[in-house]
Parts: structure tokens; C-alpha cells; sequence
């Protein structure tokens, strides 16, 4: 029996980004310590952090204006999926062991998965512009890391 399917995690994320709108995304940048928290804090979505930093580096930089070549189905994706591991009511409440964060877990990968691309243009653009064009972005500024890891998936949750 599937907890939570791939199908539902998209319905969620094109959901959210259907009703994107800039305060969606101040309102992640301004949870950023509590969803980088909840991320750790959680074996399912604990392999992600360094993916879910890159993730806020991003929305920072579209929100400060100095990163907008991202379709705004991006943005609208990445929001929903950092502010649904807020939410401890959502398909399967955080609070019900093992299984509480498997719905978490399947937002973000699919997430991951789905803009890809853009993390990839993105990292191009932050190597650029820090000057590093030949090197990897360097993970000590920001928390990023400079590939996702889109083929790990921690446990079966996703399937």
C-alpha cells in the first residue's frame, strides 16, 4: 500500500504554484530556520538539507531581484514545497511515527526532480557571478552544495 503517491505530491505543488504570489515567498525565506530545522531533525527529509539550502539561496536571490531567469512555476514549487514541511497537518500529521514526514519527503523530491534544470542554470549563475565560473559553488557561504542529488531517495517513501 502506498502512503503517499508521486501523483498527489504534484497535485500539490501545481496547486501552490497556481496561487503564487510574493508574499508565498517572503513567507518561506521568513520560516527558513524552521523548515532547515524540521529538515534535520527528520530522518526522511534530513538527506535533502543540503538540496533545501540551495533551495533558499534561490528564492533569496529571486526575491532580492538578483536571480529572475526561473520560470515562475519554480518559484511557485519551491514555496510550496519548504512551506509544506511546516505544516503538520497535512496528508499523513507529522506527529504519526515513521510514516508523519514520508508525504514531506515526496513533495521535496518531487520538487528536486522537477526543477532541476533551474538548480543546474542557477548554479551557473552563482558560479559566475562569485567568480568562480571553473569551480564549484563554495558551500561554506551559503549552505549549498553544488549538485542535487536527485537519484538518492531515502527509503521507498516516493514510490
Amino acid at each position: 500500500m502506498t502512503l503517499f503517491s508521486r501523483k498527489r505530491a504534484k497535485q500539490i505543488l501545481d496547486e501552490g504554484a497556481a496561487h503564487q504570489d510574493e508574499a508565498k515567498v517572503d513567507k518561506a525565506l521568513s520560516n527558513r530556520q524552521r523548515i532547515l530545522d524540521r529538515v534535520q531533525a527528520s530522518a526522511k527529509l534530513a538527506p535533502y538539507i543540503d538540496q533545501v539550502k540551495v533551495l533558499f539561496q534561490m528564492l533569496q536571490d529571486y526575491a532580492k531581484g538578483n536571480y529572475r531567469e526561473i520560470p515562475w512555476w519554480s518559484i511557485g514549487s519551491i514555496s510550496t514545497a519548504l512551506l509544506y514541511i511546516l505544516l503538520p497537518l497535512d496528508a499523513l500529521p507529522d506527529f504519526i511515527p515513521i510514516a508523519g514526514f514520508i508525504d514531506d519527503a515526496v513533495v521535496l523530491k518531487l520538487c528536486l526532480d522537477l526543477v532541476v534544470k533551474d538548480l543546474d542554470q542557477y548554479r551557473l549563475f552563482r558560479r559566475i557571478r562569485d567568480g568562480s565560473a571553473g569551480e564549484p559553488v563554495d558551500a561554506s557561504q551559503d549552505g549549498a552544495t553544488d549538485a542535487v542529488d536527485t537519484d538518492s531517495t531515502p527509503g521507498k517513501q516516493d514510490q
